[in-house]
């Protein structure tokens, strides 16, 4: 599990608590849940009832008031359809309760889940038609009753539906619909529960009777307790039911209520001790036999009868959770005996299961699999069950692949019930195992952070800001906090899966307790552990017990007091002794968190961003804009030359990412994502290929080859995400992200390289990835290195990654490195960079020097330096001229195959690959045969790239080594490009 610390607007934080008059940590949370202005958050943390809005803003309520108040008025009688749920249960009481205190002839019915089945059956309409019934009202369902609402209407019954569920492209035939889900409602909030539509009908129809609002919001009791319950979003107008709904719970002269909140043993309801301990209650009566009894629970007004029913429903849970463990165990049996945990969606099914309780068996496999589960009850050769998903897989979306194997079918993203035949059941288990693979079900769950605090800071204001915001629920979840490297006083694993832990934190001056459940923690694997020689990181909620404030522990991270430094202690000897030979598996680096994931909320929302568009970056937030569009779709970077793609590519290198490649003349590959130039991408690239094009510094290219720039964007641009790092003019829309530089410059070049360390932090840097190595071998035999290591590309990942912590948490004091490094230097937080050697581009001087850090860059190049790095680069792109002259030398011993070729043209002056890649160019290789070719520069990308490659070189790069320590400093800072434009035609 991943912790991420979102990212916040802080300059709207401080806005907010000033004018608000709140904590920082009040108005961070706020921001946060999307609430940006004073009079939204004024609404949110004191929603007042003037937040309502009228009841006839719905399409059809005019219409169902109408029916309903002419059935008053004729002595008609009315029949509530409910639902065997939370919801279902509460809004039929809500309707039941006002119409039959008012006037109305009423009854009610609430189908039974096991015997019934869910909605209106048309059975239950004709039963209802012969005892008299003229007026069908339904609540929580209805919405796709279809054949039960024309049976209905052909008998002369009038149908008023109120509902919440999503609708099918066409209505029932029902007189009024009210649902706030319709394609064609204006109402401006969506979000109701189903009991949230019935209050809605009951306050137009008080209106209509001038009945004080008081009368109905004495129902806001039992609106709240659904509307929890079914975990709709707290937000709007449900914030105001559910506050005001729990003031009145608390308060509530319901007795079935306080009899079974009694028993429960709650001193005070909130939103939580609805959802985890009234409302399974309430439902354990629907799931195992009659909601009946719910029901007459939240309307008797008997005391005998209140005290009875608590203790029924008492009783049914019990009952349902020994139902429910028994066919847990015997599905978790029969899933491993059966290796059916190895299927991408893992089933189970026995005979005679109780369908009452499947869904919530799936929930629970859910969460001890890490899949999506599907559970099924058979009986009489048909299979009925439910299907549970993990966060991020629409299991929906999966099995409509083979749906055909279904009698019925239907849910939601996450959850669905469906109805199969018995003798399907193995079409079933093989049409998963030959339609849906492992990647599309693998999924990494994320814990979204709030803030970071420590054991200490945990107090009354603290405590106060959670209390503000509540309720909590769905579109309001809990605060979440992370806290680290606290000593820890208690651990103790409990429960049967092991996967239960209560633990105590200290901090300086105090401790606290804290439990979770679930936590993936098998207890064998601390076995005998001593607290005292543990430290933990743990991302927890914070909630007041009668005991004072205590973690809800949602994730934890433990390690021994020393084993952080004996694990690094270990790594830094290995890699100075011989890094080639350190092996993945000997190092536990699951546990070290990327530095991009701070990054990416900041720009995560610039990918929904319509195209063209041109984004202007401070450097991390643009590594961490193309990181996060890796993670969304396929890739393709274009730069305008092999070597600003290099510093692309070698940046993102840092970060680990699967199928990332460079491809340019000399390295032809493929990957999910690829990085490359504009000379490869406009003959070998498809732009269909990939999810997202991006064009990075593409405004370069333009002053070296207009007509490739052209093409370029004619063939890519339309539908690109167009990037730099520069300002310059531009037709495109623009966005900016902006970050800290905090940087100086000391001119150092043409004087002797010092190794002498006179900062905590040094760092040595190369654009070469053979000089650090050579360095780095040479320095380490001369200064005592026990705290120094090496950083390029060519290290494995897993080392890349252990060495950016080791970095991060000043583990090293001495880094030597390539160029480009997104912003390695940085991680120190202050830092001394002496820059070794020429760069390519001008993008690796600004890496060096860009993230939250403070960074004193030496320039200690020489000129030697340049004229290397320049005849270099002349040799890895070489003149027409010498590239003829080579293949002319070489054609005198061809044929000849393919690795004999290799072997012989590997100490050519010429570098070996950009010789191969010319062969190839001119049609030199066939099958496993080097034949002769005729020279043809117009046909060798290699020639292509060389144009562009040295006249970049020479036209900016170069131009550092003649600028002032002044001049650098205004450039790197400003990044002003007096010379560029990007305009596109057409917009």
């Amino acid at each position: 599990m991943r912790w991420e610390l979102r990212e916040v607007d802080e300059y709207l934080v401080d806005q907010l608590a000033k004018e608000l008059d709140v904590s920082r940590l009040v108005a961070r949370l706020l921001v946060l849940r999307n609430v940006k202005t004073v009079e939204e958050a004024r609404n949110f943390l004191y929603p007042a009832r003037n937040v309502l809005r009228s009841p006839f803003l719905f399409k059809d309520m005019e219409k169902a008031v109408e029916i309903l108040l002419k059935a008053r008025d004729n002595g008609e009688k009315v029949v509530v359809h409910g639902d065997y749920d939370v919801d279902g249960i509460t809004g039929t009481a809500v309707l039941y309760t006002f119409l039959s205190e008012n006037g109305w002839d009423v009854e009610y019915y609430i189908p039974k889940r096991v015997d019934d089945g869910y909605g209106i059956q048309t059975q239950f309409v004709q039963e209802s038609f012969e005892k008299g019934v003229d007026v069908l009202l339904t609540v929580d369902c209805g919405i796709t009753a279809f054949e039960a609402i024309e049976k209905a209407k052909e008998l002369g019954m009038k149908v008023v539906v109120t509902d919440h569920h999503q609708p099918k492209e066409i209505l029932p035939k029902a007189d009024a619909i009210v649902n706030p889900k319709r394609q064609d409602e204006t109402y401006p909030f969506k979000e109701f529960a189903g009991v949230g539509v019935a209050y809605k009908l009951v306050s137009a129809l008080a209106e209509r009777l001038n009945v004080h609002h008081s009368v109905v919001d004495n129902l806001l009791d039992l609106v709240a307790l659904g509307t929890v319950a079914d975990m709709v979003e707290l937000v709007d107008e449900n914030r105001y039911i559910v506050k005001e709904g729990l003031k009145r719970l608390n308060t509530t002269e319901k007795l079935g209520i306080i009899r079974l909140v009694q028993k429960l043993g709650i001193s005070a309801i909130n939103s939580r001790d609805i959802g985890y301990r009234i409302a399974p209650k309430l439902n354990a009566a629907g799931r195992l036999d009659s909601p009946d009894d719910a029901f007459k629970l939240i309307i008797t007004k008997d005391e005998a009868s209140a005290a009875e029913l608590a203790e029924l429903l008492l009783g049914y849970n019990t009952t349902r959770q020994s139902i429910e463990a028994k066919i847990y165990n015997e599905a978790v049996q029969m899933i491993e005996e059966n290796r059916l945990n190895s299927l991408p969606i893992i089933v189970a099914y026995g005979y005679g299961w109780h369908l009452g309780v499947i869904g919530i068996v799936a929930t629970r496999l859910v969460h001890l699999y890490n899949k999506p589960v599907m559970v099924i009850s058979i009986e009489d050769g048909m299979a009925r069950g439910s299907a549970r998903s993990v966060q991020g897989v629409n299991i929906i979306e999966l099995l409509e692949k083979f749906r055909d194997i279904f009698e019925d079918f239907g849910g939601h993203t996450m959850a669905l019930g469906f109805s199969l035949k018995e003798e399907n059941i193995p079409k079933l288990l093989e049409a998963i195992r030959n339609n849906i693979s492992e990647d599309d079900v693998r999924v990494e769950p994320i814990v979204l952070v709030d803030e970071k605090i420590s054991v200490d800071e945990i107090n009354d204001e603290i405590i106060k800001a959670i209390e503000l915001l509540e309720p909590y629920g769905h579109g309001n979840p809990e605060p979440v906090f992370l806290i680290q490297g606290s000593s820890v006083e208690r651990f103790k694993v409990f429960g049967e899966s092991g996967y239960n832990a209560r633990i105590t934190l200290r901090g300086n001056a105090k401790s606290i307790e804290g439990v979770g459940f679930g936590l993936k923690i098998p207890s064998n694997d601390f076995y005998g552990v001593q607290p005292q020689f543990l430290k933990m990181d743990v991302v927890a909620n914070i909630r007041l017990s009668e005991n004072g404030a205590q973690l809800n522990v949602l994730d934890l991270k433990m390690y021994h007091v020393s084993d952080d430094d004996y694990t690094d202690r270990t790594f830094l000897h290995s890699f100075l002794s011989n890094w080639r030979n350190q092996k993945e598996e000997d190092y536990d680096h699951q546990r070290v968190e990327d530095d991009i994931y701070q990054r990416l909320p900041k720009v995560s929302e610039l990918a929904e961003l319509k195209r063209p568009v041109l984004l202007r970056f401070r450097l991390p937030y643009r590594n961490a804009f193309l990181f996060g569009l890796m993670k969304k779709g396929r890739t393709l970077i274009i730069n305008p030359s092999s070597t600003e793609a290099m510093h692309i590519y070698e940046s993102l290198q840092r970060h680990n990412i699967q199928g990332l490649v460079l491809a340019n003349s000399v390295n032809r590959v493929a990957g999910r994502h690829v990085v490359t130039n504009a000379v490869y991408a406009d003959f070998l690239v498809n732009p269909s290929e990939f999810d997202y094009v991006v064009l990075n510094e593409i405004q370069f290219l333009k002053h070296f080859d207009e007509n490739l720039y052209d093409r370029i964007l004619r063939k890519f641009g339309s539908e690109a995400f167009f990037i730099t790092l520069y300002t310059f003019d531009t037709n495109l829309p623009e966005y900016e992200v902006e970050g800290k530089v905090d940087f100086s410059i000391e001119d150092k070049r043409n004087q002797p390289k010092a190794l002498n360390n006179t900062a905590s932090f040094l760092v040595y840097l190369f654009s070469s990835h053979s000089s650090v190595e050579t360095f780095f071998n040479n320095y380490i035999k001369k200064v005592p290195a026990r705290d120094t290591v090496f950083y390029s590309s060519q290290l494995a990942p897993f080392q890349r990654l252990i060495i950016s912590s080791l970095v991060k948490r000043k583990k090293v004091k001495r880094l030597v490195s390539s160029t480009n490094n997104d912003v390695l230097p940085s991680l120190f937080g202050r830092a001394e960079v002496r820059l070794f050697d020429f760069p390519y581009t001008f993008s690796e001087i600004i890496d060096s020097v860009s993230g939250d850090a403070n960074v004193l860059l030496q320039l200690n190049y020489s000129s030697q330096d340049v004229s290397r790095k320049y005849e270099t680069l002349k040799k890895l792109f070489p003149s027409k001229e010498e590239l003829k002259s080579a293949i002319e030398e070489l054609n005198v011993y061809l044929p000849m195959k393919t690795e004999e070729f290799e072997l012989f043209v590997s100490n050519h002056n010429i570098p070996k690959g950009v010789i191969k890649s010319s062969y190839k160019d001119l049609g030199g290789f066939k099958n496993d045969i080097v034949s002769a070719v005729d020279f043809n520069p117009d046909k060798i990308l290699r020639v292509r790239e060389r144009h562009i490659e040295l006249n970049y070189f020479e036209k900016y790069t170069l131009q550092i080594e003649s600028l002032t320590v002044k001049e650098m400093y205004k450039l790197i800072d400003e990044r002003y490009l007096y010379d560029s434009e990007l305009i596109l035609e057409g917009l």
